[in-house]
C-alpha cells in the first residue's frame, strides 16, 4: 500500500470506503454480553441463531422472503416451530440487541470524526450491514446515518456477504471500481472475502487474538490507516 500513504489525487487512488457495521464502528463484545446477561435462558437459541446466520454467509435467496423462509426453515422442521422462531427473532431477539447497542454500545474512539473527516476530504462513504435496523443502531451509537452516500442491509435483499450480487449492487451504488476503495470490517469469512470478491483492498478491525495476517490490527491501528489515506 506504498505505506499506507496513499493520497486522492491521480489515477488509481482511493476514493471511497465502505464499513461493516457491528464490530466493525463498535465493539460488539460488551453488547454481546449484555445481550446474553438478559437472555441467559435462551442460550441455545441463542447459539442456535448464530450458528444458522452464519451457515447463511454468501448465499444467495434472490429475495428477502426466500432468505427469510430458508432461515426458518434451518431453525425448524414444522410450521409451528418456524412460526416461534419468527416471533423470537423480531420481538425479542433483534429489539434486545437495539437496546444492549444503547446502553453497553460505545463507537470506537474517534470513529465518527474519522467518518466525517474521510467525508470531508471528498471520499464516498458506504455502509454494507447484513443485519435489519443497521441505521437504529448507528444513532444509538451517536453516529449519523447521513454520513453514508451509500447504505445496504444484505439481508433484505435476499443474500448475505459476500454475495456477488451484493457485491454489484455495492459497486454500483459507490460509483466507484473495487480497486478505488478500501473495505472496513471485522469478519473473515464475511468482510474480508467480500473485499475480495468486490476488488477492493480491506482493513480488518482485530478485536482479539493474533492477526491472521497484515490486514487486520485492532481499530488504533485501522483509524490509522484511513487517516494515512487523506495525507
Amino acid at each position: 500500500m506504498k505505506g499506507h500513504r496513499e493520497t486522492m489525487a491521480g489515477d488509481g487512488a482511493i476514493a471511497g470506503v465502505v464499513f461493516d457495521l457491528d464490530g466493525t464502528l463498535y465493539d460488539k463484545r460488551p453488547v454481546e454480553r449484555w445481550v446474553l446477561a438478559r437472555m441467559l435462558p435462551s442460550l441455545p437459541r441463542l447459539v442456535r441463531y448464530t450458528k444458522v446466520r452464519t451457515s447463511l454467509a454468501g448465499v444467495d435467496f434472490d429475495d428477502a422472503g426466500a432468505l427469510a423462509r430458508e432461515t426458518l426453515q434451518r431453525l425448524a422442521g414444522d410450521a409451528r416451530g418456524q412460526e416461534t422462531w419468527r416471533r423470537w427473532i423480531a420481538e425479542r431477539y433483534e429489539p434486545q440487541v437495539l437496546r444492549a447497542v444503547g446502553r453497553a454500545g460505545r463507537a470506537y474512539p474517534g470513529a465518527a470524526e474519522t467518518l466525517l473527516r474521510l467525508r470531508g476530504a471528498g471520499l464516498r462513504l458506504g455502509l454494507v450491514s447484513d443485519y435489519r435496523g443497521a441505521h437504529d443502531r448507528l444513532r444509538a451509537l451517536g453516529i449519523d446515518p447521513g454520513l453514508f452516500h451509500f447504505s445496504l442491509v444484505t439481508e433484505e435483499h435476499g443474500a448475505m456477504k459476500p454475495a456477488a450480487r451484493m457485491a454489484a449492487r455495492t459497486l454500483t451504488g459507490m460509483g466507484l471500481p473495487g480497486e478505488r476503495m478500501v473495505m472496513v470490517g471485522d469478519r473473515a469469512f464475511a468482510d474480508q472475502r467480500f473485499a475480495e470478491t468486490c476488488g477492493m483492498r480491506f482493513f480488518g478491525v482485530l478485536a482479539g487474538g493474533d492477526p491472521p495476517d497484515p490486514a487486520w490490527t485492532p481499530w488504533p491501528g485501522v483509524r490509522a490507516r484511513l487517516s494515512a489515506l487523506l495525507r
